[in-house]
């Protein structure tokens, strides 16, 4: 099997800062010093007798995507602190920071407008030589509402890529969580209400049988009383239909 390197579609030959090495089924490249001038994308190609592989990546001096370090629920109903880090060996020379609201329902949810924040960043501290850690605080926001944010850093070689979207969410306030109590109480009100009412027909029933009861003696008393004095309450020559 043989193995060979590439950058941007050139083939590799070991220099100085660069070289090829080989143990087994594990085939390296190494590049010391890296300079701007080593930038690009690289090509690992394998041959055999069954065929040909190729793998690729990309060596850059840009920025790794922003990843986001804030838990995503706010203790403040109008503001929220953002905290992020970046990874890069130059130091960061400009910072973009979009933010926007979702505008949501029980049967839709759609975006707002992005807002454009541009942030300069602090100088990195000597003990962290490639991560930069940054924060801002986002005021005037809304109460009991949904946010999204990214994030996109730039140094001088370049932007990185989008981050991925971070989604965060603002307090409620004291009056959003009665309203709800609220609404919870009127609902079960209205359900002892409708349970009473379907009661209702049960208590008409006692009442008709309570006044109905009194009227039986009465009933029953003219027989009662033919029968003691031997005498019928029908009149037996006469076919009864």
């Amino acid at each position: 099997m043989s193995v060979s390197w590439n950058q941007n579609s050139f083939p590799l030959q070991p220099t100085d800062r660069r070289s090829m090495s080989s143990r087994g089924n594990r085939h390296t490249l190494t590049i010391r010093h890296v300079q701007q001038e080593d930038f690009g994308n690289y090509s690992c190609v394998a041959d055999n007798s069954l065929g040909r592989s190729k793998k690729y990546m990309e060596v850059s001096g840009r920025p790794g995507p922003a990843d986001f370090l804030s838990p995503p629920w706010s203790r403040s109903t109008e503001s929220f602190n953002l905290t992020w880090k970046v990874e890069s060996y130059p130091p960061l020379q400009e910072v973009r920071l979009l933010y926007r609201k979702l505008m949501m329902n029980e049967t839709f949810q759609q975006p707002g407008r992005w807002h454009d924040v541009i942030l300069t960043p602090a100088p990195r501290p000597p003990s962290e030589p490639l991560t930069h850690v940054m924060a801002f605080t986002l005021r005037g926001l809304q109460h009991s509402s949904v946010y999204e944010a990214i994030v996109q850093a730039k140094n001088r070689y370049g932007w990185n890529e989008v981050s991925d979207i971070f989604q965060f969410y603002t307090q409620r306030i004291s009056s959003d969580i009665h309203s709800e109590e609220m609404q919870v109480a009127s609902s079960t009100s209205r359900s002892g209400a409708t349970s009473l009412h379907r009661n209702a027909p049960k208590s008409s029933a006692w009442s008709v049988a309570m006044t109905v009861l009194p009227i039986i003696p009465w009933l029953l008393a003219p027989l009662m009383g033919a029968l003691l004095h031997g005498g019928t309450l029908f009149d037996r020559s006469k076919p009864i239909i």
